[in-house]
C-alpha cells in the first residue's frame, strides 16, 4: 500500500471509527428490542445441543439434554457450537446466555464491516471503501441475522478476517502472517463447511497466476488445513455413522433439494398454505425424500434417478442451475424460514415497527439486484485488467483476486447444493467492495477519457 499524508491516516481512522459505532449501534439496538419467538427452533435447536454437550460433557453430540447416551457424530460443523458453549461455560443456559451471545453477535457483526472495508482499501481508494463499508452496516440481511442463534455470524466474521490477514501477508510478504491467516480461513471451514475446498483452491490459484508469492500461497494452504485435518482425525475414529449423523449425508441431502426447482414453493406451502396446498407440497418433499434415501444407500441408483429427471426436461434445468439458483443465492427474501429478512418469526423488529429502518429496508430492496450486476461486472474488469482499475491507488491484485475468487467460489458450491439468500449473507461484504470495485472502475476510466480529451484539444500531453 502507498504511504500517505498524516491528516490523510487520521480521516481514514475516524472515518473507520465512525462506520464501525455506526454498525454496532444498529445491530446492539437490534438484537435488543426485536423479539424472536421459539429462538431454539430449526438449525439453532441442533446447535444448542451439541453447545449443551460440549459444555456439560465434552462430547461432541446432539442428543438432547435428557439423553442417556451420547453419540458423537459430525453432522454439523463444531465452530459455532463450541462459541456457544464457551459462553454456556461462563453463564449457563439462562437469559443472561442468550442475551451475552446476541451482543457477541452484535459486536462480531459490526467488527466484520470494521475488517471488510480495511480488506477494500487494499484496492480501494478512501472515498470508495468508506461508501461500500456504510452499505454494509446498514444492510438489513446483516443487522436481523445477529438476531438469531445461526453460524452465519461467525462465518462471515472469520471469512473476512481471514482475507484480510492474507491480505497483509502478501502485502509485507510475511509468511508467518499466510499462516495464520491460513488457520483463521481453517476455523471458518470448521464453522461452515462449505468453505473446506477454498483454503487449498486460493493459493493454488495465486501460485499458478502468479499473483502472489509461492511461500507465502504454500503457508496459507497449510495453515488452512491444520485445523480441519485434526477434526478429521477426530472423525475417523468415530462409530459408522448413520443416516442423520454424518456430514457426508447431510450435504448428499442438500444436493437433492437443490436439484428440485420445486422445493422452495413445497417447504414453503408445507408450512404456511392451507389445507389442499399442504398436500400437494407433502407429495413434493416425498419425492425429494425417496430421492435421497436412493442416493445415499445406493449411489449408483441414485445417480441414475437424478439423470433421468433431468433428461426429461434439460432445458429447465440448465435454466434453474445457470440462472435462477445464483439469483436465489443472491435474492432478497429468505426462503427457508419466515420470508423477506427474518430466519424465524420475530416481532418488535426496528424494520418492522419504525419508520425510519422501514425505509431503510425499503432503499435496500431496491437496490439488492443492481448490487449483484456491479459485483458481476466486477469479475470481468478485473481479469482483464481495466485501465480504471489499474491507475487506483493502494493497488492490492492478490486481495481483489481472492475477494472475486470467494465470490465464485460460494456461488458455485451454493448452486450445485441448495442456494437461498440466508446462505449469502456472510458474504454480502464482499459483494459491496466488488459493486464498490465497479462503480470506482468506471469512475477512474471516465475521468481518464475525460483527462484524454482534454489533452487532445488542448495540444498538451
Amino acid at each position: 500500500m502507498l504511504t500517505t499524508s498524516p491528516e490523510k491516516q487520521w480521516r481514514w481512522l475516524l472515518s473507520l471509527t465512525a462506520i464501525t459505532l455506526l454498525a454496532l449501534a444498529l445491530r446492539w439496538y437490534y438484537v435488543s428490542t426485536a423479539l424472536v419467538l421459539n429462538p431454539v427452533r430449526g438449525d439453532a435447536t441442533q446447535y444448542f445441543a451439541y453447545a449443551w454437550n460440549l459444555a456439560h460433557h465434552g462430547v461432541f453430540a446432539k442428543d438432547g439434554m435428557d439423553a442417556a447416551t451420547l453419540h458423537p457424530n459430525n453432522y454439523r460443523d463444531p465452530g459455532y457450537p463450541l462459541f456457544l458453549a464457551l459462553w454456556m461455560k461462563a453463564l449457563g443456559t439462562g437469559d443472561g446466555w442468550y442475551a451475552a451471545v446476541l451482543l457477541c453477535q452484535a459486536l462480531l457483526g459490526a467488527l466484520t464491516v470494521t475488517v471488510a472495508v480495511q480488506l477494500g482499501k487494499h484496492w480501494l481508494t478512501m472515498p470508495w471503501a468508506i461508501a461500500s463499508g456504510l452499505l454494509m452496516a446498514v444492510w438489513p440481511h446483516s443487522v436481523t441475522i445477529n438476531g438469531y442463534l445461526l453460524t452465519e455470524t461467525l462465518f462471515g466474521f472469520l471469512c473476512a478476517l481471514g482475507l484480510l490477514m492474507f491480505a497483509r501477508a502478501i502485502l509485507h510478504r510475511s509468511i508467518w502472517r499466510a499462516a495464520v491467516a491460513g488457520l483463521v480461513l481453517g476455523a471458518a471451514a470448521l464453522t461452515n463447511a462449505v468453505l473446506l475446498p477454498f483454503g487449498i483452491l486460493l493459493p493454488g490459484f495465486l501460485a499458478w497466476r502468479k499473483m502472489a508469492p509461492r511461500k507465502i500461497c504454500a503457508a496459507l494452504a497449510l495453515g488452512a488445513l491444520l485445523l480441519p485435518c485434526a477434526w478429521a482425525i477426530r472423525n475417523a475414529q468415530l462409530p459408522t455413522p448413520t443416516a442423520d449423523n454424518s456430514s457426508k449425508d447431510r450435504a448428499l441431502q442438500n444436493f437433492v433439494q437443490g436439484a428440485w426447482p420445486s422445493f422452495h414453493d413445497a417447504y414453503r406451502n408445507s408450512v404456511f398454505g392451507d389445507a389442499s396446498t399442504r398436500a400437494y407440497a407433502r407429495h413434493t418433499l416425498d419425492a425429494v425424500d425417496k430421492e435421497y434415501a436412493s442416493l445415499r444407500d445406493s449411489p449408483e441408483q441414485g445417480v441414475r434417478s437424478i439423470a433421468q429427471r433431468f433428461k426429461q426436461h434439460p432445458w429447465r434445468y440448465a435454466a434453474w442451475y445457470l440462472f435462477e439458483k445464483p439469483r436465489e443465492l443472491w435474492g432478497w427474501a429468505v426462503v427457508i424460514g419466515q420470508g423477506d429478512i427474518y430466519v424465524y418469526p420475530t416481532q418488535n423488529a426496528p424494520f418492522q415497527i419504525s419508520p425510519p429502518w422501514i425505509a431503510l429496508a425499503a432503499v435496500c430492496h431496491s437496490l439488492n439486484f443492481l448490487l449483484v450486476l456491479l459485483a458481476l461486472a466486477s469479475l470481468p474488469m478485473t481479469w482483464l485488467r481495466w485501465p480504471g482499475l489499474s491507475r487506483q491507488p493502494n493497488q492490492n491484485c492478490g486481495s481483489l483476486i481472492s475477494v472475486v475468487c470467494l465470490l465464485t467460489f460460494v456461488t458455485i458450491v451454493y448452486t450445485i447444493l441448495q442456494a437461498e439468500p440466508r446462505y449469502s449473507i456472510p458474504f454480502r461484504s464482499f459483494e459491496m467492495l466488488l459493486a464498490a470495485t465497479t462503480l470506482s472502475g468506471v469512475a477512474a476510466w471516465t475521468r481518464h477519457k475525460r483527462f484524454r480529451g482534454h489533452a487532445a484539444l488542448t495540444g498538451t500531453t
